[in-house]
């Protein structure tokens, strides 16, 4: 699945979080121009936005840009994508840009999710705690818990407890410099 982003009216902005001067869509932009404009701020829930690789832009009813998610920002109650446009030759690019919205619904939600066919072949990806298999998501189901207890025996001596004081003191230290917040 990826998440359809759709702009309205090109409109100046002021104190936009992403440092940018507008937002929206305006005749023949780039597909860089059109990614800026439309990888943020959303309102958007974390924990399916994350779970999305690719991202489509759409403006006045066309595909202006298609991009890969490499992370996500909270900005407040909204979200934004981080990531790169899609080059010439990538198949979801390629099967999309220029052409009509993939995601046409009758609702007035610019932020929808839909299925393209041409990304199924980049959503397997091996299991983060290393086991060799592959899912459509960062873990297969329980394999959290073995990587984390992985972590816990080799770092921490085995002690949880010891390895959450860890965790909370690393996060106090990035809130004292000014980390932001990142999913």
């Amino acid at each position: 699945m990826a998440v359809r982003l759709k702009l309205g009216d090109y409109q100046t902005v002021q104190d936009d979080p992403l440092g940018r001067g507008y937002i929206g869509c305006f005749p023949r932009m780039t597909e860089s121009e059109a990614w800026q404009a439309g990888r943020g701020v959303w309102r958007m829930r974390t924990d399916k936005a994350s779970r999305q690789r690719f991202a489509v832009i759409v403006g006045a009813g066309v595909v202006l840009a298609v991009g890969e998610i490499t992370n996500l920002t909270v900005h407040g109650d909204r979200v934004a994508l981080d990531g790169e446009v899609l080059t010439k030759g990538h198949p979801v690019r390629d099967a999309y840009l220029g052409r009509p919205d993939p995601a046409d619904t009758n609702s007035h939600n610019p932020v929808a999710y839909c299925d393209l066919p041409e990304e199924q072949q980049f959503l397997l990806r091996p299991c983060g705690c290393g086991c060799g298999e592959s899912g459509d998501r960062d873990f297969k189901p329980g394999h959290e818990i073995r990587a984390i207890n992985d972590r816990i025996r080799a770092h921490f001596d085995g002690s949880a407890l010891k390895f959450v004081q860890w965790v909370d003191a690393v996060l106090e230290s990035s809130a004292a410099a000014g980390g932001k917040d990142t999913v």
